[in-house]
């Protein structure tokens, strides 16, 4: 019979991620936009060889021995202080969890929150990757109505109420105000406060993802949703993969200690990987990282810019986009009649590829978006890539007589 008779209901329910398999990464004469990967050549290798080094110099066994549940003290303190001094909080190391990654954080921070067969809410659209945490722990996901601002309050308020009404629990809202994924907006402070206001209305809670905000190119970074609504409406997330490397799997949840506590209890793999945290802690310590961000900020708004220039021609086929403030991804509406998946097979066939944007929304119903990654390939690649794909969307314009 085998196992798949024996499958899950949540495992059955679960579609092939598309952006798992990384033979788009590979596949030769093919360019990939649709991977939001650091730029590998940008990594500090020098700076974490010689932070190994001192440790086991050092014989520090701590680095190589089971550690606290919520991550080594040296790191979480160093945590605390940086975005004090970044975003003008007022933490300390017994607030912070060091997580694998801001994915495990999301999912020790749902299961804290939502009960099962629950409801959460996310922006449409959204990070790709928080809807399949979710739907992995088998929540219920729903999208609500975002603008240029972020989450739209009155829709905010219908949403939930219909959904409450409908004898549904629902009190937990992703979101990402700083640095949207996929979108590359900031959300105003005066519309965190309105959403702050919603949440005190309706007793909502909010998972604040902030994946991008120490790489914002234009502009000052606003005020957190933790800072504006308070730490017993918010657990805010962060991560270094963005920052030092993706492969070191380090992120952080920010919350009341209680509920830092009771996310240790959720946490399944004990101890975040202790020795690469003791390394990322050795590395931070040491300064780096204030050091690289602002070259980091530099490579990566060059790499925007470039795509942005190659895109131009696609104002005049009725194309839109909004200008990233940081992040690592241009979000493009097609004109009206086209659909971003069923290209995908001539934009492959013209050597590039992309994720087509109805995989970002909790319905899967918008057709017409492409995300597109800036910050994996270098400024030719992406200048090439982006050419094949103003290629393909013009001939598909064409084709279906819009032009």
């Amino acid at each position: 019979m085998g196992l798949s008779a024996h499958y899950s209901p949540i495992a059955l329910a679960m579609e092939d991620n598309p952006l798992r398999p990384n033979w788009a990464m590979h596949r030769p004469g093919l360019i990939s936009l649709a991977y939001g990967f650091p730029d590998a050549e940008s990594f500090p290798f020098q700076e974490l060889k010689e932070a190994t080094a001192h440790l086991m110099d050092a014989r520090t066994a701590d680095a190589l021995q089971y550690g606290p549940v919520s991550g080594p003290e040296p790191l979480r303190r160093f945590i605390a202080e940086w975005v004090n001094e970044s975003e003008g909080l007022a933490v300390t190391s017994d607030n912070i969890l060091v997580t694998s990654g801001a994915s495990q954080a999301i999912v020790l921070a749902t299961r804290l929150l939502v009960p099962s067969g629950g409801v959460v809410i996310v922006e449409s659209p959204t990070f790709i990757g928080a809807l399949w945490f979710l739907r992995g722990l088998g929540v219920r996901v729903r999208g609500v109505k975002t603008d240029a601002s972020g989450i739209d309050p009155a829709a905010l308020r219908e949403l939930v109420q219909t959904l409450r009404s409908e004898g549904h629990e629902v009190s937990l809202v992703y979101s990402m105000p700083t640095v949207h994924n996929p979108v590359g907006f900031n959300a105003p402070v005066q519309r965190r406060r309105e959403l702050a206001e919603v949440a005190e209305e309706l007793d909502l809670l909010f998972i604040e993802d902030d994946a991008y905000g120490d790489l914002i190119y234009e502009g000052h970074r606003p005020r957190s949703m933790y800072s504006v609504a308070g730490s017993d409406r918010v657990i805010k997330l962060g991560t270094f993969s963005k920052l030092v490397a993706g492969g070191m799997r380090l992120g952080w949840a920010i919350a009341e200690p209680d509920a830092i506590s009771r996310m240790c209890a959720l946490k399944a793999d004990s101890a975040t990987g202790p020795f690469a945290a003791w390394v990322t802690s050795e590395y931070l310590l040491s300064g780096a990282l204030a050091e690289r961000l602002p070259s980091l900020r530099t490579l990566y708004r060059k790499r925007r810019d470039a795509m942005l220039r190659e895109l131009h021609p696609l104002k005049e086929l009725d194309c839109e986009w909004f200008s990233p403030v940081g992040g690592f991804f241009v979000w493009l509406r097609l004109p009206s009649g086209l659909d971003s998946e069923a290209i995908r097979g001539k934009a492959e066939t013209n050597g590039v590829t992309y994720l087509a944007g109805h995989h970002c929304f909790a319905d899967s119903a918008d057709r017409r978006h492409i995300r597109l990654a800036f910050s994996y390939l270098s400024e030719e690649e992406l200048r090439v890539g982006t050419r094949r794909l103003v290629e393909t969307i013009r001939a598909a314009v064409l084709e279906n007589g819009l032009g």
